[in-house]
């Protein structure tokens, strides 16, 4: 087999003479469609959205196909997540300019297109994971340099192969799988054996990052954030606010539970939209208005700061109201779940109705048709976007149990999608 050395030379030579390109290696990173993916669910059970290919070849690795035992594998068995194939070829580039004699890194099975089930249907022994775009099975270099699998741990170059180990630890791999008879050592929390991986190693990286962003500030400068989890791509989005009143919080129990979710919906999540309220045990914010109603529909003026509803100096007055006014201008979002206490029920009014009787049946919540308040934020939001849903969770007073909390989120989850 030919060295990488002798292949960059090699691939010097045809292109000087004119040669097609297919006949050569790719770099390893050139005819890359690189976009932003997204990994959903768990590796045992998700899906992968807007996921990158791997290409056949590279100046670094090979594929292998594990089915048909041959080289390329095959073109739907090589798709990851950006963030995996970016810290794959960035390993095996530091490892081939530390070892530039060695041969090209065997890379096997990602995921499919659009992740999912990769099990014996496929063939072969199958995946119980490689389903979102976060795994990839990597070869161990053979003593012989030959590019294909070792078909035994006696054919594994040891340095070469725990070098290749030692590398995905420090690039963040969150689990290596390796196999009983390899010898191969790490950090026992993230290198451990498995059946199966005496020829491969299993790399796997976390899950995406947690989008937080920062929508504003309150009146007394606390910050107010957003966190989007779930299919950013998708059309359908959803927004849940934990708190609007400061001394009604117990709703932050539960976009803590989404805020780890990975439904199929584009998922945006206000934990506490009244931070300064919070700090201050009151309803009002920093600056003793109810921000729940300040909103510009049927907005009526009255009474003073720290009143029990008293509705700011005009619509919109605050910087909490503005800030998710904003947020809410900008998705439209098809659904909207305001989480209040302590009344232990739902409620809604016109339209958005049907779908929080479902919600109410989904806890095993009562349900009332209960008009919106002059000023509140359903108000706004029934009037304002027609065909979208919008209504208020009372839940009892308190703090929400864990298991009260798991059945809010499965609640939020059902209906969102």
């Amino acid at each position: 087999m030919l060295s990488r050395l002798a292949l960059i030379v090699a691939a010097g030579a045809v292109a000087l003479g004119g040669a097609s390109s297919a006949s050569k290696p790719h770099d390893d990173n050139d005819d890359i469609a690189w976009r932003a993916s997204q990994s959903l669910g768990v590796p045992w059970d998700g899906r992968l959205v807007r996921g990158v290919q791997l290409p056949a070849e590279g100046l670094t690795y090979f594929t292998w196909d594990p089915v048909l035992k041959r080289s390329p594998n095959r073109p739907w068995r090589r798709w990851g997540s950006d963030r995996l194939l970016r810290m794959l070829l960035g390993v095996l580039a530091d490892y081939a300019e530390a070892h530039p004699e060695a041969p090209r890194v065997g890379v096997g099975d990602l995921s499919r297109p659009h992740g999912g089930v990769f099990d014996k249907r496929f063939g072969g022994r199958g995946h119980a994971s490689h389903r979102n775009g976060l795994d990839v099975d990597v070869y161990y270099p053979r003593l012989d340099r030959f590019e294909l699998r070792p078909s035994r741990p006696s054919q594994i170059d040891h340095a070469l192969a725990q070098d290749l180990v030692t590398r995905f630890v420090r690039a963040g791999a969150v689990k290596l799988f390796v196999g009983p008879r390899t010898g191969l050592r790490g950090p026992r929390r993230i290198v451990q054996t498995l059946v199966y991986h005496d020829d491969h190693v299993h790399v796997r990286i976390g899950p995406d990052p947690l989008a937080r962003m920062r929508l504003g500030r309150s009146t007394r400068g606390r910050e107010i954030e957003a966190v989007r989890v779930g299919d950013r791509f998708g059309p359908r989005r959803v927004l849940v606010v934990g708190c609007i009143h400061g001394d009604e919080c117990a709703g932050t129990a539960v976009t803590r539970i989404l805020a780890s979710s990975s439904p199929s919906v584009d998922l945006w999540l206000v934990p506490n939209l009244n931070p300064d309220g919070f700090a201050l045990g009151r309803r009002q914010n920093g600056r003793g208005v109810d921000l729940n109603r300040n909103f510009p529909s049927e907005w009526i003026a009255g009474g003073q700061p720290w009143d029990l509803e008293y509705p700011g100096p005009r619509p919109l007055s605050e910087p909490e109201t503005r800030v998710v006014a904003r947020l809410i201008k900008r998705l439209r979002p098809a659904l909207t779940i305001w989480f209040h206490q302590p009344q232990g029920l739902v409620r809604a009014w016109g339209p958005s109705m049907t779908v929080a009787r479902r919600y109410a049946r989904l806890t095993g919540m009562r349900f009332r048709a209960i008009r919106w308040p002059a000023g509140t934020a359903p108000n706004w939001q029934n009037h304002r976007f027609r065909g979208k849903s919008a209504f208020v969770v009372e839940l009892p007073a308190g703090s929400l149990a864990p298991a009260a909390a798991s059945r809010q989120a499965r609640a939020v989850l059902a209906l969102a999608r």
